[in-house]
């Protein structure tokens, strides 16, 4: 399996927009995004892109292939962050070969493969609406 790497990604060309991201290089300037861009909602992990590098800065140029997963986001409260619930919810995510991400501390982000998407998603609405999120 490919090992992650970690570079700063610039989304202009002033250089105003950095993200530090894990990646894993694909091909030749390609690669796989391995956690989601917070503040790109067009790019999710699993997204190929490609880049061009000058004098060790990555750009970004334009996305190869969107991701097989279907990206589902909540702003969770810290009941509903600590529940027993949401804890086997995510462990399911994992089963079925799915991904999840905490950003900010309450930020949750649920990657799940396109066919799996039903029943997760209908079970994280039933756990927002338990804890009102």
């Amino acid at each position: 399996m490919p090992d992650f790497m970690e570079f700063q990604l610039c989304f202009d060309e002033a250089g105003r927009e950095i993200e530090i991201l894990d990646v894993t290089r694909i091909g030749e300037n390609e690669y796989r995004i391995e956690e989601t861009p917070v503040f790109r909602p067009d790019l999710s992990l699993g997204d190929i892109i490609k880049v061009k590098e000058e004098r060790g800065v990555y750009y970004y140029v334009e996305t190869v292939r969107k991701s097989d997963y279907a990206k589902m986001v909540r702003l969770l409260s810290r009941e509903a962050a600590y529940s027993p619930e949401l804890a086997a919810f995510k462990e399911r995510v994992l089963k079925c070969g799915g991904k999840w991400e905490t950003v900010f501390g309450g930020v949750l982000l649920i990657h799940i493969p396109k066919e799996a998407g039903k029943p997760l998603k209908a079970e994280l609405e039933k756990i927002a609406r338990t804890y009102g999120i």
